[in-house]
């Protein structure tokens, strides 16, 4: 009977094991202060800061491992690392609002105007949704860090394209064909959280417009009709919609709009806590593959941050705080270990576009600083409250 028994509980604790190792492997939280999440974002936003040229454009991509430098271009990805830079300047180093004008510049210098509207076209016949939400975007938090009005009506015009796209249901189209002068009835995966986000901000600017009312529409449709007009798998757990609703004005938010934030909560929770379960190596890797894209984790984190801010003052989300800022620690820890320090990048032919940044598999992108820098800033608020 004894040997039974034993023999029972040998196998209970081999199948214990093997379900960990092999369907809930270990999560790891590096430990983190707050002083290392501030130097983390210092590096990246200097690894950023080495790559504007002298038109404004950023370096876009480099693979370490082969010196290569990634020559595409990508106006939302522009606009949003300009847009970032103006964020840091609000909450973190003014000293930065020079890049941050001289990525603006970029933009400013190749406007083009509609009916009634102005936008930004980085290149080709199509002006896109997304690049000119986070142009928007980019604007409205100048206005905030230095207070300068001089682009307002830039600004509108802007917020005016966004609604040219806008259809009566709140869904967005994403791109404008200049040469046939025509909405082009194409979706973004992105664009329609990115100017829902920036309407939002132009409605903070300028409150009783009713820049907040078409944000609320377009964010409704997100939350309720995107997955079925769309298509897809699965709703996007969509880190613009986070911003969105933490910025939209609070007498505009409803049951729906925050059973949509504890919906997107989940996503990002599932996406960090799956990422602290990563090591890359052994048997590991082969059932979590290697620790993932770091514009792919940083998003995550950035629309944890956002809807974590939410919850200070929504009580509908006050229940989901705590697990929220344990995901939130959690990932700044994982992404300050694994940011290129300087030793790291000196093994490099281009120690200056290694240092700082954030690889994958060898290659890193403008948008892996952009997205990591924004999650860790979200999570400092957290950290220096830990701190003695």
């Amino acid at each position: 009977m004894v040997r039974r028994v034993v023999l029972h509980l040998s196998l209970l604790a081999l199948g214990a094991g093997a379900l960990r190792l092999a369907v809930v492997p270990a999560e790891v939280c590096p430990a983190v202060t707050a002083e290392q999440v501030r130097l983390a974002v210092d590096e990246a936003v200097a690894w950023i800061e080495r790559g504007i040229a002298s038109d404004g454009h950023f370096t876009y991509g480099y693979y370490r491992d082969d010196d290569v430098v990634n020559l595409d271009y990508n106006g939302a990805r522009h606009a949003g690392v300009t847009m970032l830079l103006y964020q840091v300047a609000l909450v973190h180093d003014p000293e930065v609002l020079d890049a941050a004008d001289r990525g603006l510049g970029y933009m400013l210098d190749r406007l083009v105007e509609g009916d009634g509207w102005r936008a930004w076209q980085p290149s080709g016949p199509e002006i896109r949704l997304g690049a000119n939400g986070l142009f928007l975007a980019a604007l409205a938090l100048r206005r905030q860090v230095t207070g300068d009005t001089q682009y307002d009506d830039l600004m509108r015009d802007v917020g005016r394209f966004a609604l040219a796209l806008q259809q009566h249901d709140g869904q967005m189209y994403c791109a404008w064909d200049v040469e046939e002068q025509r909405v082009l009835t194409v979706y973004g995966t992105y664009d329609t959280g990115e100017a829902a986000w920036a309407l939002t901000l132009l409605d903070e600017a300028f409150p009783g417009e009713g820049w907040g009312e078409a944000a609320l529409s377009t964010l409704e449709f997100m939350a309720t009709d995107r997955l079925r007009v769309e298509g897809g798998l699965s709703q996007i757990p969509d880190h613009w919609a986070a911003y969105t609703l933490e910025s939209l004005a609070p007498d505009l938010r409803d049951e729906g709009t925050i059973e949509y934030a504890r919906k997107l909560a989940g996503y990002f929770g599932v996406r960090l806590r799956f990422e602290s379960q990563r090591r890359g190596a052994g048997v590991n890797l082969w059932l979590r593959w290697y620790p993932g894209p770091p514009a792919g984790v940083g998003t995550a984190g950035e629309g944890m941050g956002a809807l974590w801010r939410l919850s200070l003052s929504e009580e509908g989300l006050a229940d989901l705080r705590p697990n929220m800022e344990e995901r939130l620690v959690c990932m700044a820890g994982t992404m300050v270990s694994r940011q290129a320090t300087a030793e790291e990048a000196a093994a490099y032919a281009r120690p200056d576009l290694v240092q700082g940044a954030w690889f994958y598999r060898g290659y890193t992108q403008m948008d892996d600083e952009q997205h990591v820098i924004l999650a860790l800033l979200a999570a400092l608020p957290l950290l220096e409250r830990k701190a003695p």
